[in-house]
């Protein structure tokens, strides 16, 4: 149906409260595989969420860490290159997640952006 492509689109021109809902459906159409699968399809969505970090709200950038994780887990088995990870790290990830854990997040979103910045380190 084309709904990630529709979600990017909101993201990219939404106000704050419209970017958490966006996100929030977002993240868990991430949850499955099929979801995760669209998602990789889009070429703007890693550079949409690491854009949304600690420039939306603080639920946002918790949103966009979690749809990072979800996406860097998974993306092993889809490509030898390293694909989304490479791609975030070209787009100032690793940066941010720093960012963010200096100025703090909570509990699972805070080992979820650790796991990320260490995906994202080991390479």
């Amino acid at each position: 149906m084309g709904l990630v492509s529709v979600i990017i689109e909101i993201l990219v021109d939404g106000d704050k409260s419209i970017c958490e809902k966006a996100l929030g459906v977002l993240d868990h159409i991430c949850d499955c595989k099929e979801g995760r699968e669209k998602a990789y399809e889009n070429a703007l969505i890693v550079a949409v969420l690491i854009k949304k970090i600690l420039r939306v709200s603080d639920l946002a950038s918790e949103l966009s860490v979690s749809i990072l994780w979800k996406l860097f887990k998974n993306s092993q088995d889809r490509s030898e290159d390293g694909g989304v990870v490479v791609e975030a790290l070209q787009t100032g990830a690793f940066q941010k997640l720093l960012v963010l854990l200096q100025v703090g997040c909570g509990g699972k979103h805070k080992r979820e952006a650790q796991r990320v910045a260490k995906t994202a380190e080991s390479l």
